[in-house]
């Protein structure tokens, strides 16, 4: 992937747009807090929490190439929707993102050199590759490379001509 670039529904920002962007990210997203204020008690009841809301990610972005406002106007509608996002930086993840809050732009002559803030509004966390392990007899190993907690979906595909016989599957959840 071209570096200082991101790539939103397939599309390269500097192969693409020539949009050049520095990324803005959080250590972590922010945690959804469940409490409660008591009347006639210091502070709140904290119910603990597991949860988390979404993130933002901010791109600070810089055209670097010649672009009519009519050609401006295309790149604006390529990241009108929900799609996948994927930055320079980290190219063998991605995030669900979807733009919510328009950009101020800043026209400079010559149609160039334009700079805006891009702020992605993400699920939580970011996603890797979907892996797929042939199963064998025995112990069947996944190694999951993710630090939250994530469904899994199990799909079993028989592709011999014999019925399949006394399968057990058994998860193991990452411990703390």
């Amino acid at each position: 992937m071209t570096g200082d670039s991101f790539q939103f529904g397939g599309i390269n920002s500097v192969d693409e747009w020539g949009l050049m962007v520095v990324a803005y990210d959080y250590f972590l997203p922010p945690k959804r807090a469940r409490k409660i204020s008591i009347p006639g008690r210091s502070g709140q009841y904290d119910f603990g929490a597991d949860c988390w809301d979404e993130r933002t990610l901010r791109l600070s972005c810089m055209l670097t190439r010649h672009m009519t406002k009519a050609e401006f106007r295309e790149v604006v509608y390529e990241l009108s929707r929900k799609s996948v996002l994927r930055l320079w930086n980290e190219p063998d993840k991605y995030y669900m993102a979807e733009l919510y809050d328009p950009a101020e732009v800043q026209d400079y002559p010559l149609e160039m050199l334009r700079e805006f803030d891009l702020n992605f509004i993400c699920e939580p966390f970011a996603y890797g590759k979907t892996v797929s392990v042939p199963i064998r007899k025995g112990t069947n190993h996944m190694r999951y490379e993710g630090t939250a907690e994530t469904p899994c979906m199990i799909v079993l595909r028989n592709t011999s001509s014999t019925n399949i016989q006394n399968l057990t599957i058994t998860a193991v959840k990452r411990r703390r």
